[in-house]
């Protein structure tokens, strides 16, 4: 699917998708030196003002790389799959030579002396990394602003936030900076930013990608393992299909912690199928904004003319429980990498607590970073228990639809500022977590797509959820799904 816009902008390379880039660089209608020249002077035109990449490999070293990639086209060389195509890479994964703070202050000026492993699928399949993509502190927070990089912003409306924390990378696809991205999904970190700046985002089924070199401290063990989910980012679903391919190509880059399931084998779905479809207007009964309401009931509206099964459904489980455990879990393998310092566990609830306002999700951090072996193994079962209430849910249906959080991207603000949807008060992390937190406990795959704008030009989106280890399948009703929306809209502050 082709950006939807005004036709001058289907000329303009950094804006056309990445199937069709790939396609007229394999067949010699374009260079690779063009497309990276073409993307390069985009960041250098519009990245000041929008600050998503936060750090650019020398420009010589970029076009040196691109020339032998057009040699190896001249020569008929074997090329991957990616070939010659520029990307930008969440700044907490390791790429070899450019900073990598995770969002950590302390590491603000490291530089990775390694590739993290989905950085190396990128690369084995010809993708050319240009540089960084920002991120908040400590990669939490669902707007993009640190001190150190500063503040990112939505190419829709400069004055509202990114999203976060892979807020970088859906800035730079919707930017025409990159045209596919590298981000990763713990609390909504790519369902959140995808929504807010109109782009497709998934956020594959748990352990389906590798987490080596991602959120990794120097001279430390990984850290975070559960519920963070690396995924992709795209302006269609094609796109982030073609991803997959790489990132989810778990035979030809066999690791021995990553179960034997390649997403290019995995099974598919053929739109002549009749499909099973839940359907909920909310999360946990959290508010959600009238009007984005409206478009996505005019969305499932849409589809309901179609021969499809349709239900209003959601599971049911003790949300509180749940969003503690999930806390404790975070809180537990964040402190694997925190400095040892005493009373550590009370600066994380200060922390918590005071920038968000969350005292439930502070609690468990808290409780997390002091839990004992016993304890820790605790939460681990009761996620397997939670995780069966999910799968067991979405066994009776093929997808669920629903909003991804209660508004569109908010204009910047204080983190833990309480918003008003609707004319009623509603917590920072309350119109958020509640759609993103307890969805990813589970560990299935969720991709997110566009559905339209707001009057106020703003993109929004939906979440679609399917059983775990069906993500190939999920995208390709995703992709039949997209027949129903305006696709990807360039910004108008960037025609």
């Amino acid at each position: 699917m082709l950006c939807r816009k005004k036709n001058k902008t289907l000329e303009n390379i950094v804006f056309i998708p990445a199937t069709e880039l790939i396609d007229k660089i394999k067949s010699g209608k374009i260079s690779v030196v063009e497309v990276v020249t073409s993307f390069l002077n985009q960041i250098k035109e519009n990245n000041p003002r929008i600050n998503a990449v936060c750090d650019l490999r020398n420009k010589e070293e970029i076009l040196k790389e691109a020339l032998q990639k057009d040699e190896d086209v001249r020569k008929r060389k074997p090329l991957g799959i990616l070939h010659g195509l520029p990307l930008t890479i969440k700044d907490s994964f390791l790429v070899k030579g450019l900073k990598n703070s995770n969002g950590d202050p302390l590491l603000r000026n490291y530089i990775a002396t390694e590739d993290a492993e989905l950085v190396k699928r990128l690369k084995g399949e010809g993708a050319i990394i240009i540089g960084k993509t920002n991120t908040p502190l400590y990669c939490i927070d669902w707007q993009s602003t640190n001190f150190w990089n500063g503040q990112t912003n939505n190419p829709y409306d400069l004055a509202r936030v990114a999203g976060g924390s892979s807020g970088g990378s859906a800035v730079s696809v919707a930017s025409g900076f990159s045209p596919l991205e590298l981000g990763a999904d713990l609390g909504g970190s790519i369902r959140v930013p995808a929504h807010f700046n109109g782009v497709c985002g998934l956020k594959p089924t748990e352990n389906h990608l590798s987490n080596r070199g991602h959120l990794k401290v120097p001279n430390k063990p990984q850290g975070r393992r559960h519920m963070v989910t690396p995924g992709p980012f795209a302006k269609n679903v094609s796109d982030l299909i073609l991803m997959m391919q790489v990132l989810g190509n778990n035979s030809k880059y066999q690791l021995p912690e990553l179960p034997q399931i390649d997403f290019n084998s995995n099974s598919e779905w053929t739109d002549k199928t009749p499909l099973k479809i839940a359907y909920a207007g909310t999360i946990n009964e959290t508010e959600v904004d009238d009007e984005y309401l409206e478009l996505f009931s005019g969305f499932i509206s849409k589809i309901k003319k179609e021969p499809h099964v349709f239900n209003s459904d959601h599971p049911i489980y003790n949300e509180q429980k749940a969003y503690l455990e999930y806390s404790k879990i975070i809180g537990f393998e964040f402190g694997v990498n925190s400095p040892k310092v005493p009373l550590l566990s009370i600066f994380m609830y200060s922390f918590i607590r005071l920038k968000y306002k969350d005292h439930l999700w502070a609690k468990g951090m808290a409780l997390g970073e002091r839990l004992s072996n016993i304890k820790y193994a605790d939460a681990i079962d009761y996620k397997d228990q939670f995780s069966e209430i999910y799968d067991a849910f979405l066994t009776k249906y093929d997808i669920w639809i629903t909003p991804v959080c209660s508004f569109e991207a908010y204009k910047h603000q204080k983190a833990g500022k309480p918003f008003i949807v609707n004319k009623k008060k509603v917590g920072y992390t309350k119109a958020i977590a509640s759609f993103n937190f307890t969805s990813a406990f589970s560990g299935h795959p969720i991709v997110v797509i566009p559905i339209g704008k707001k009057k106020n030009g703003m993109p929004v989106g939906v979440q679609i959820h399917s059983r775990k280890w069906t993500d190939k399948k999920l995208l390709e009703i995703a992709k039949y799904l997209e027949k129903f929306t305006n696709g990807f809209e360039v910004p108008d502050s960037l025609l």
